[in-house]
C-alpha cells in the first residue's frame, strides 16, 4: 500500500481531509504538493487503486476523495459505486485525463459531485475541492457541457449497468464470464444485451460494439485496461 504521509502535520480545525487515488505515483505526488500548500487541506492518504482506496477511506475517514478512473484491480467507476454505498456522506471529485460524455453522465448519476480533467490548473482544482467539500457540484467546462446536453441528447444512452456489460463484451468476454464478473445471472446479462441491441439497432455483438463506438459509448473501454 502507498505511504500515507511523509511528515506529520498539525491538522487545523474544520480541515478538508483529502484522500488521493491515482495509479500514477508522479501524478499523486504533484497533486499532493499543490494541495498541501493550502492551510485548510490535509492529505490523509494516497492509494494506487480502488481496493487500497476503500481500505484507506475506512481507516482515515476523509472528507473528500480525489479519484482517477483508469486504475488496476478496481477501477474508479466501481470505486465510486462502492464508496457511495458505504459512505453516502463522502464527497467525490474525479480528476482524470478522460473526456467522455457518457462517462461523465454515468458518474453524475452515481452521485459524483465533481469532475475535472487533468489539464485543469492548480487554482481550478483547489476551487473545485472547496466547492465539493461544501456539498456543491464542480464540473469543468467540458464535463459540464456533457451534463447540459444530457436531457436533449438525440442518441440513445446506456444505463450504467448496460455500459458495464458492453465494456465486458468489447473485451471479448462471453455471457457466463460477464455474469460472474458483474455478480449477475446469465439471464440478467442477456436482458441488458437485448436492451443494448435495441437502443443501438444492432443485430450482433460485433455490430453492437461498432455502433457503440460510433456513439461514443466505448471511449471508456481503455479506462479499464
Amino acid at each position: 500500500m502507498s505511504d500515507n504521509q511523509d511528515t506529520v502535520r498539525e491538522e487545523p480545525d474544520a480541515a478538508i481531509r483529502i484522500l488521493l487515488v491515482d495509479d500514477h505515483t508522479v501524478m499523486r505526488a504533484g497533486t499532493r504538493r499543490i494541495l498541501e500548500d493550502e492551510p485548510d487541506f490535509v492529505v490523509v492518504g494516497e492509494a494506487s487503486d480502488g481496493n487500497e482506496a476503500l481500505l484507506l477511506a475506512h481507516d482515515t475517514q476523509p472528507t473528500l476523495v480525489v479519484l482517477d478512473i483508469g486504475m488496476p484491480n478496481m477501477d474508479g467507476i466501481q470505486t465510486c459505486r462502492t464508496m457511495r454505498e458505504r459512505w453516502p456522506e463522502l464527497h467525490i471529485l474525479i480528476l482524470t485525463g478522460h473526456d467522455n460524455d457518457a462517462l461523465v453522465r454515468m458518474l453524475h448519476r452515481i452521485g459524483v459531485e465533481g469532475y475535472l480533467l487533468k489539464s485543469a490548473g492548480p487554482h481550478e482544482l483547489i476551487g473545485a475541492i472547496r466547492e465539493v467539500a461544501r456539498g456543491q457540484q464542480a464540473y469543468g467546462e467540458e464535463p459540464a457541457s456533457a451534463l447540459a446536453h444530457q436531457g436533449t441528447h438525440a442518441d440513445p444512452q446506456p444505463t450504467p449497468k448496460e455500459l458495464e456489460v458492453l465494456l465486458a463484451v468489447a473485451s471479448g468476454k462471453r455471457n457466463r464470464e460477464i455474469a460472474k464478473e458483474l455478480h449477475l445471472s446469465v439471464n440478467t446479462v442477456e436482458f441488458h444485451l437485448r436492451n443494448i441491441f435495441t437502443k443501438l439497432g444492432a443485430a450482433s455483438r460485433a455490430d453492437a460494439i461498432g455502433r457503440a463506438r460510433r456513439h461514443g459509448w466505448l471511449d471508456t473501454q481503455d479506462l479499464l485496461c
